[in-house]
């Protein structure tokens, strides 16, 4: 009984040490822990400083996701990925959709692109728009770093964001695809734009006859390519320019 008592004091031991191991790291430590019993789970919205040893097979963690919106900070170490948080871009007048939700949209990466963004109005209320910047990390933007070593991905955060989380890339695709305009062609108005056309060609009424067969109609009374090289000087019947859509001559050639 003793003996067995002992074992498992030595055990619970044991794992505490390897527990301590694995939370006593820090990214820019030289060495990082290689003897990792178990992997974390990866995870999506990382808050507060935390630590994560992800496995190198994890995708997720291969392409550096998170879905807060994050971007590359320059870094003097070259092994260590830098990222900052930009915040969310919320609705100016605070408005709520009609299920209650608030207007919390993803930041634009690129400066440029962010100013451009805060000029545009809320697609729900039409409102303006403001970006509410991270400062979770001492005034600062929340910082996540990557660092690949052998079989493991080593990721930590710094700092605890003082902000809403704003929608997801797939949240936000889909929005900006909801966005587009989609224009609708029906077959009668596609049928009516051709008619319209040959009109404008033959200068002939539009008739009731099949579409097909005014177009063969048309390219029967219209002279082959190579036979415009054989016109007089005389001859100016018009045809289409390909460009502009304008009638113009046919080229004249010398007789």
């Amino acid at each position: 009984m003793l003996k067995g008592a002992d074992d498992s004091v030595m055990e619970e031991e044991d794992s505490a040490s390897q527990h301590g191991e694995m939370t006593s790291w820090d990214i820019n430590d030289i060495k990082l822990p290689q003897h990792v019993s178990q992997t974390d789970w990866f995870q999506e919205w990382p808050d507060s400083y935390v630590k994560h040893i992800y496995s190198s097979e994890d995708k997720n963690a291969q392409r550096h996701h998170s879905s807060w919106a994050m971007r590359n900070t320059n870094n003097h170490n070259s092994r260590i990925l830098k990222k900052s948080c930009l915040g969310v871009v919320v609705c100016g007048n605070d408005c709520s959709t009609l299920d209650g939700r608030k207007i919390y949209l993803r930041p634009a990466i690129c400066d440029k692109a962010r100013q451009k963004q805060q000029r545009k109005c809320c697609p729900n209320c039409n409102g303006p728009l403001r970006l509410l910047s991270c400062r979770g990390h001492g005034g600062y933007p929340v910082t996540n770093f990557w660092r690949h070593e052998g079989q493991f991905i080593f990721f930590q955060s710094k700092g605890a964001h003082d902000h809403p989380r704003p929608e997801t890339k797939l949240e936000a695709e889909a929005r900006r695809s909801n966005q587009k305009p989609k224009t609708a062609f029906s077959p009668s108005s596609l049928r009516l734009n051709r008619v319209q056309e040959i009109e404008s060609l033959t200068g002939a009424v539009p008739t009731q006859e099949p579409l097909p067969l005014l177009l063969s109609n048309l390219d029967a009374h219209m002279p082959p390519a190579d036979f415009r090289g054989h016109l007089s000087k005389s001859s100016q019947e018009p045809t289409l320019s390909s460009c502009s859509g304008q009638l113009l001559p046919y080229p004249r050639t010398a007789v």
